[in-house]
């Protein structure tokens, strides 16, 4: 039960869903023990209908019914409690994750910086491949100066 409650190394916003996930669950689960509620009142209804007019076997269908009905409600009413306690809970703690500072890593930027540290030669490659991309660039530069030019 306490692994529902883990948020962490959740970014805010899977938090967010996370909790969002429960609150649903929490919604279906209290509109399920309405229906069920009427379900189980209607079946009585009827019971107490066909006793006052004398239809035992309509009576007796009918209570069967509303025990059934009833026995669903029990079940219904326990994960209700469960999913508050939780969605309570989860809302509390999602409520500190976003007052903290978020901690998060850029997986990419940490593998470039950790080879950059390992390999002398990376910061070099790197400085070789931007500078040609800046000839690449230059050239492309002249090359539309003397198209402009002969277009005039």
């Amino acid at each position: 039960m306490e692994d529902d409650f883990d948020l962490e190394g959740l970014s805010r916003e899977e938090a967010r869903r996370y909790v969002t996930g429960f609150i649903q669950s929490l919604q279906l689960t209290r509109r399920d023990r309405a229906e069920r509620e009427a379900e189980y009142e209607k079946w009585k209804t009827r019971t107490k209908l066909a006793a006052d007019r004398g239809e035992k076997e309509l009576a007796k269908e009918a209570l069967r019914r509303a025990e059934e009905a009833h026995a669903l409600l029990g079940p219904l009413r326990t994960e209700e409690r469960d999913l508050e306690f939780k969605v309570a809970e989860l809302k509390r703690r999602l409520a500190n994750l976003v007052k903290g500072p978020e901690l998060s890593v850029d997986a990419n930027a940490l593998l470039d910086q950790l080879q950059s540290a390992t390999d002398p030669d990376q910061a070099t490659n790197e400085a070789i491949a931007e500078a040609e991309v800046e000839l690449a660039l230059e050239q492309l530069r002249r090359r539309m100066g003397e198209h402009r030019e002969t277009d005039e």
